[in-house]
């Protein structure tokens, strides 16, 4: 069977496609990633087998993303997600997924939720197609309601039915690799829960990390803002990097900092010495070493750090999927989320100043709060009970049966 894994490419979009696409390629069958090419860093990191497509030229998303600097956070949200993800990410990226739906006849395709052109391909040609979660429940639910229009006029212009409320994209299977514990209770009856690879929980049985801090035994801090959030187009790298580094250099722990490929190191000045910084770790290498995470809130730092039962402070910076996981994870009792700024921060702005400060606090109160520990690890614990992803796979496999490529006119 043939399998398309339709993305975005952005780290944060394409890793939990991950464990599907490699469940299906042990089980032998072929796999097949599509991203925008501006993110052919993260797509080869996969180790998986991709093709890229054209995204959306600068001068169609700048003009947007200036006039972020004068909306706050969920009306900027809402214009990304409808506005840029449904409409101008789609149109231009929908003739390099048709042509390439075409040309490699995938049986079935699997998409992540922020990424549209592939969900009007597979209708186009009769492919079906099932989506997997960047988050909660609830914020894909929120962000069906806010593509909807955008998509409806793309569709019509397909020939497709029409679909105001979006009910095509609700109607798909849901996978996803969020614990219920998480997610609201009152979630759509097609989600469907999977586990990926077993995370290595203990120190003992991961190798260890390179002598970055030769004699200190302290707490490992683990700190990271995602792929994303160093970008140049993003006022975040150095300044909110460096606040972070001032912040938690204090106190008795070791801090190691990811930063991604956008920013330089150098850029942060010259380090205490019980900070580390690196572009780029796997995180299933350092989590088992971590005594605490602080993060964004981004998918893949909150679903890695409770896999690993791992307590988290989270700082969400610019996406609503950061806030509702900060929101989850610190109702569920496994960590603390900082952002009492929301409602007067606009969408890209630096945290206040008083929100950062509020990183010390929050870092020492988890080292010694054995609760909030044991409750991320009751979390991690329910995330390796869900049914192994090569299940999905099984379901994958029992959903393409029928498929058939047949193009609609338009």
């Amino acid at each position: 069977m043939r399998i398309l894994l339709s993305t975005r490419g952005s780290a944060g979009h394409v890793f939990p496609l991950v464990p599907f696409g490699q469940a299906a390629r042990r089980a032998g069958h072929d796999v097949l990633i599509v991203a925008q090419r501006q993110h052919a860093a993260n797509v080869d990191r996969t180790g998986l087998s991709f093709a890229l497509v054209d995204a959306a030229p600068p001068e169609t998303w700048q003009p947007l993303l200036r006039s972020f600097s004068r909306l706050g956070i969920d009306e900027a949200n809402a214009q990304v997600i409808g506005e840029y993800f449904a409409r101008i990410d789609t149109a231009a990226t929908l003739p390099g997924v048709r042509a390439l739906v075409e040309e490699w006849r995938p049986d079935l395709i699997l998409r992540e939720s922020w990424e549209y052109a592939s969900a009007l391909a597979a209708e186009l040609y009769e492919v079906p197609i099932v989506r997997v979660g960047l988050g909660l429940a609830e914020v894909e639910e929120e962000s069906i309601a806010l593509v909807a229009p955008a998509l409806d006029a793309q569709r019509a212009a397909l020939g497709l039915p029409v679909d105001p409320a979006g009910d095509r994209l609700r109607e798909t299977p849901f996978f996803t690799m969020v614990p219920a514990l998480l997610d609201d209770v009152d979630v759509p009856s097609q989600v469907r829960r999977f586990r990926g690879a077993e995370p290595v929980l203990d120190v003992g049985s991961s190798a260890p990390l390179p002598e970055w801090w030769p004699g200190n035994t302290d707490p490992l801090v683990y700190l990271s803002f995602g792929s994303v959030a160093g970008a140049a187009h993003l006022p975040y790298f150095p300044a909110l990097y460096r606040m972070a580094i001032d912040a938690l250099a204090p106190l008795p722990v070791r801090v190691l900092m990811t930063i991604g490929d956008g920013g330089d190191p150098a850029a942060l000045g010259e380090l205490p010495a019980n900070v580390h910084v690196e572009r780029w770790i796997p995180q299933e290498a350092v989590l088992p070493h971590a005594a605490l995470t602080v993060s964004h809130g981004g998918y893949g730092s909150t679903l890695g750090a409770l896999a690993h039962g791992v307590p988290m402070v989270a700082l969400p910076l610019f996406s609503m999927d950061q806030w509702a996981n900060a929101a989850a994870v610190a109702r569920a009792g496994a960590g603390i989320a900082l952002g009492a700024d929301r409602d007067v921060r606009l969408a890209i702005d630096l945290p206040d100043a008083r929100t950062v400060e509020g990183l010390a606090p929050a870092v020492e109160a988890l080292l010694h709060d054995g609760a909030t520990r044991r409750r991320a690890q009751e979390l991690g614990a329910a995330m390796a009970a869900a049914a192994p992803v090569e299940q999905a796979i099984d379901e994958l496999v029992a959903l393409a049966s029928g498929s058939r490529l047949v193009p609609r006119p338009g």
